[in-house]
């Protein structure tokens, strides 16, 4: 084993009794995933094992890591995790510990995981339909969160990244991936999948929201298609004014197969050869699923309905003040009509703030500001610091898809993942939206608006 010593003064001999502890778990057998430290039984203090599962390249033949990762990549890398509260004065502040191979340790101390808990925004909760839809679609959206060597403490110098993700199959489905340099490059060195606790999440879930955790168990645990009903913009914001801004479709280019989805084109199932985004603005699209206990399956082809967006009508751009935060933001509203029939939709996008966007090249786009279709989500990939410094409940962010009469679609059946907004001039007035398919696997539109 190797010898445990972390930036602030642990050693390995503050694991002991959880690795024994573990070790009689193992030995007798236990399946729970909550085990009780018997030497200090009370409420506050759970331990709960966490059920690792481990894939094989075998097993997940999909996986967009493969050619992309360490040349020493451990498919089995993880053997046990433990969740337990050191900090009892705040329910959210969890230690976290998981065990690798060689005898390596990961731990994250005094860990908020209250930004991993789907929240209603303020001012949404009175409106019973549109707070579902934004618990919902901020569960059934990946967020994965990076931690940086000062934020967790493991006894492998080589581990220099660590993160956690809470993927979109359901609320008790979480991920783990460890990174390490190699050839000046940080890359993925090891990923696990794991069970969070039901009972912590449900009782994290109402201390968070203030509402019963029952009225959305079912919805979070298996996914259950809402009810397509009319959505109240003014519940999300006031418009202030708003003009009829000129755009150029550039949906005629092929996307820059670059980062994300340079790893992801293999996940692209149909059309088996395409020259640009135009032609996968077609309701035969299909693109590998994901499956849990979340990896992505091309066996298992998922439709669309991306001949919704083959022409692009209108688009409005709006100054608003957020009823979420106050703050007077932007918001984009375009308008779509069916590559075969006149069937209608809306892409609405709000609570933009402009001076978050980066200027890019339109051969980085990859790397422009991005997020999920919903309302208050967390992005897709943010580091610890950031997914603390934007919490749910205060952000205005808004990203919903609607039809002719304003009624919700679901942006997972369209195959709509959100946008991709960046800048292509210093002066900031040459303003690019790209739209990401289901799973971010593809690009599927582009468009230049002239602000």
């Amino acid at each position: 084993m190797r010898e445990f010593k972390s930036a602030v003064g642990f050693d390995s001999s503050f694991f002991t009794p959880l690795l024994i502890l573990l070790l009689l778990t193992a030995v007798i057998g236990c399946e729970s995933t909550e085990v009780i430290d018997k030497t200090e039984l009370t409420e506050e203090n759970k331990n709960y094992q966490l059920a690792i599962t481990n894939l094989s390249d075998q097993e997940y033949p999909d996986n967009p890591d493969i050619g992309f990762r360490s040349a020493n990549y451990q498919n089995h890398y993880f053997s046990s995790g433990l969740l337990f509260h050191a900090n009892v004065e705040d329910k959210f502040l969890i230690d976290l510990e998981f065990n690798g191979s060689e005898g390596d340790i990961i731990h994250f101390h005094d860990l908020d995981i209250s930004e991993f808990i789907p929240t209603i925004p303020v001012g949404v909760k009175k409106d019973e339909y549109v707070s579902y839809l934004s618990c919902i679609n901020q569960e059934w959206n990946r967020n994965q969160v990076r931690f940086s060597p000062e934020q967790f403490e493991s006894n492998n110098p080589e581990i220099v990244r660590v993160d956690i993700a809470r993927n979109c199959l359901n609320a008790y489905l979480w991920e783990i991936a460890v990174y390490i340099k190699e050839n000046e490059k940080v890359v993925p060195y090891a990923h696990a999948w794991f069970d969070f606790p039901h009972s912590l999440y449900a009782e994290l879930f109402e201390k968070k929201n203030e509402l019963p955790f029952a009225r959305f168990k079912e919805p979070l645990e298996n996914w259950v298609d809402p009810e397509s009903n009319f959505i109240n913009l003014n519940l999300l914001r006031n418009v202030v004014d708003s003009i009829q801004v000129a755009v150029e479709d550039l949906s005629e280019e092929m996307y820059p197969i670059a980062g994300a989805r340079e790893k992801k084109f293999k996940e692209i199932i149909y059309p088996t050869t395409f020259n640009s985004m135009r032609d996968l603005q077609t309701d035969s699209a299909l693109f590998a699923t994901f499956t849990p206990p979340g990896y992505y399956n091309r066996a298992d082809p998922r439709k669309t309905e991306l001949g919704r967006f083959y022409h692009l009508e209108s688009s409005i751009w709006s100054n608003v003040e957020s009823k979420i935060n106050g703050d007077t933001l932007s918001e984009l509203m375009l308008n779509y009509r069916h590559r075969n029939d006149s069937t209608f939709t809306t892409l609405v996008i709000g609570g933009l703030d402009f001076n978050d966007f980066p200027v890019l090249t339109e051969e980085n786009a990859n790397s422009g500001w991005k997020s999920s279709m919903g309302i208050g989500n967390h992005p897709f990939y943010e580091s610890y610091d950031e997914h603390m410094s934007t919490p749910s409940a205060q952000n205005p962010y808004y990203a919903l898809l609607l039809d002719a009469d304003g009624r919700w679609l679901d942006s997972h059946q369209l195959g709509i993942d959100g946008p991709i907004f960046h800048f292509s001039d210093e002066e900031r007035t040459q303003l690019h939206l790209w739209l990401l398919s289901f799973e971010r696997h593809a690009l599927v539109g582009h468009y230049e608006f002239d602000i």
